[in-house]
């Protein structure tokens, strides 16, 4: 799993700005794969320069193109490239602090009528008027010099940026969802599990994306299951698979990996000693009884 914030915080090279708990980046995809698994434990705006890449989701798929922009949530999804053009990006993550600071002292005293989304999507077209092109285009200064420009400067346009967004009536939705985060509710330990579970993340870069440390979210988690991340995981994870065989014509393979799993041989270890069968062998059994 391609770890993007943590990449982009880490690695020289990129034109990037560091605040405290917001970075923004321009760069072009350092992933050669045509398709791949990333993640981030930030929320993300991003906004394509140039080509076009596809996010993919459990409910819909995502092709944004030049000068389309984009908001998502934090947690994991597929992507899909395309190598005829070259792919330019600038991206603006935002921990959860960053959107509930700028809600409470920005947007929330320019903007009424929030409510909150029970079940949010991962993934929000963001409506680009002229205004917002510009804003986009504005951080290429800071980005080329960003030891010369304060940083309350670069937040106070970042800030600047998420309010013209919400003051779009395109945009509502995006707006609604921030207030949600803003809240802290609706993106508990138990939905960020059961929204997560089936990507190859380890049991660390689960109480990341939980915003917990691995101690507190290990306590966390065997005081609410009453088990340990890694024994969730692993019965969540094969019990998804189990109804994929009976409801797919998926190959093992395709089915190990939708599921989590790291490799075939792994899934296929760890099948056999829950259930005393290989995946095929389970397969053929349920098949033969239907």
């Amino acid at each position: 799993m391609f770890d993007s914030y943590k990449h982009f915080l880490e690695t020289p090279g990129y034109h990037k700005i560091i605040g405290e708990d917001y970075l923004i980046v321009e760069f072009k995809c350092p992933i050669k794969e045509e398709l791949f698994d990333a993640w981030s434990e930030c929320h993300s705006i991003v906004y394509v320069l140039n080509g076009q890449k596809k996010w993919i989701t459990p409910s819909a798929d995502y092709l944004v193109s030049e000068n389309q922009s984009i908001f998502v949530r934090k947690g994991a999804f597929k992507n899909q490239q395309y190598f005829e053009e070259s792919f330019c990006v600038l991206m603006f993550f935002m921990k959860d602090d960053f959107i509930k600071r700028c809600m409470e002292n920005d947007i929330g005293n320019e903007i009424e009528h929030f409510h909150k989304i029970e079940h949010p999507d991962f993934v929000y077209r963001i409506e680009v008027n002229e205004s917002l092109q510009t804003l986009y285009h504005s951080f290429f200064t800071y980005l080329k010099q960003p030891n010369k420009t304060p940083q309350k400067i670069i937040e106070l346009k970042f800030r600047e940026m998420l309010l013209n967004i919400c003051l779009d009536p395109g945009n509502s939705e995006i707006k609604n969802v921030l207030h949600t985060i803003s809240l802290q509710s609706g993106f508990t330990i138990e939905n960020i599990m059961e929204e997560q579970f089936f990507y190859n993340l380890k049991v660390e870069e689960f109480a990341r994306l939980c915003g917990k440390s691995l101690s507190s979210f290990k306590r966390y988690f065997k005081k609410t299951y009453n088990t340990t991340p890694a024994k969730w995981l692993l019965t969540k994870r094969l019990e998804l698979a189990r109804k994929l065989m009976v409801t797919t014509d998926f190959t093992i393979q395709q089915i190990c990996y939708d599921c989590g799993f790291e490799s075939d041989s792994h899934f296929n270890r760890c099948f056999k000693m829950e259930y005393d069968m290989t995946p095929n062998q389970w397969r053929q059994s349920k098949t033969q009884s239907i």
